[in-house]
């Protein structure tokens, strides 16, 4: 039975794609970097200034209107697509290049763009551990850690290394146990050349909702995977986010996206609850028939030259 429910599942997604035209593209984001991070894991949440502005172009060339989430959401309700199909661009965590480097490439092209803020970020009080891991492997031929040695002689080998202590030693949303396995990390191991990475502030968070161009939407305060908790949590992490953005920025924030693109129906049930539009990291575009509560992003990549 199981089987039968997921060929006709199939078969509706190819008849949906095949007979609805695309009413356009939401593109989903993270860091916008003069120049990329050398580990594959961290290089693949980063496009260029370059190659931002270059997609852009591309889109403007193609003839895609440049639109905010709110004509997203206004399309889908209507359900009616537009004479042109649109481009959205979005972020999500709120990194500080969203607004030192990505927001002069919007204004100067004056293309719309929303930024997904978890609120534990400004409020400096989650972490960005893959880029202080990536920090200590790039600097040491070998890695000490939890009573085992890593080989990092070469980028291949840190590449590995990255990736063995970030699945088997760091856990999602648990800013505790991550606290602790950096401390870890920096006490064992030689680390001397930090990267500067740091998530918005609030005064950029202001700045940047004050112009008609940005939309500041939510992203949670914590970014849990939120199908792993009880529905109170759920629901504090949901209101509580927008409640703590809006209080900063006086506007109503009405947008959200799911933390690591994770949700299922009580999810989605519980964000509409809440907000207009809920974004996912299913790949796709936006369509007619789909609803507001999980549209489907785009994931813009820059391939390695």
């Amino acid at each position: 039975m199981n089987l039968i429910l997921k060929i006709k599942k199939k078969i509706f997604k190819l008849f949906h794609h095949l007979f609805h035209r695309p009413y356009g593209e939401i593109l989903m984001l993270h860091r916008v970097v003069e120049k990329r991070s050398l580990l594959e894991d961290n290089r693949g949440l980063e496009v260029t200034t370059a190659f931002l502005e270059q997609t852009i172009l591309k889109y403007k060339s193609n003839g895609y209107n440049l639109v905010s989430l709110d004509e997203v959401q206004r399309q889908v309700e209507s359900k009616r697509r537009g004479k042109t199909k649109f481009v959205c661009f979005t972020f999500d965590d709120g990194y500080a290049d969203n607004y030192e480097l990505a927001y002069p490439v919007f204004k100067k092209h004056n293309c719309p763009f929303a930024i997904y803020i978890a609120t534990d970020f400004p409020e400096n009080k989650a972490l960005l551990w893959h880029y202080d891991l990536q920090d200590v492997i790039l600097e040491n031929e070998k890695l000490l850690f939890n009573d085992m040695e890593f080989d990092c002689h070469d980028l291949n080998q840190k590449n590995r290394t990255f990736r063995n202590i970030n699945d088997n030693f760091f856990i999602e949303s648990d800013t505790e146990t991550n606290q602790k396995a950096l401390e870890n990390l920096f006490k064992e191991n030689v680390c001397t050349i930090r990267h500067d990475v740091r998530t918005l502030n609030w005064e950029q968070i202001i700045d940047l909702a004050s112009d008609p161009l940005c939309t500041i939407a939510a992203h949670t305060i914590s970014h849990p995977a939120l199908t792993l908790i009880s529905d109170e949590k759920i629901r504090k992490e949901l209101s509580d986010g927008k409640k703590i953005i809006e209080d900063k920025i006086k506007k109503p924030v009405t947008h959200f996206a799911y933390p690591f693109g994770n949700w299922d129906d009580r999810v989605a049930s519980l964000a509409m609850e809440i907000y207009s539009t809920a974004v996912t990291t299913l790949h796709g575009s936006v369509r007619k028939g789909d609803t507001l509560d999980r549209l489907n992003r785009k994931k813009l990549i820059e391939e390695t030259s």
